[in-house]
């Protein structure tokens, strides 16, 4: 029996360039205060834990 595969949404366009570009940003701002000394620990960055916020509601971890 097989089992029904759900769609990934995927991102085009203007979105995709937008988010793209966000991700981006944030990643560098991120290494940027890890070189400056700014982030005793990971784990307690503002950016990780709301990623981690997101993924657990997404199902994904």
């Amino acid at each position: 029996m097989a089992i029904p595969i759900k769609a990934i949404p995927t991102l085009i366009g203007e979105d995709a360039i937008r988010f793209r570009e966000e991700m981006e940003a944030n990643e560098q701002e991120f290494l940027r205060r890890e070189k400056e000394g700014k982030l005793k620990d990971r784990e307690k960055d503002p950016f990780v834990i709301e990623m981690k916020k997101m993924l657990e509601k997404s199902g994904l971890r």
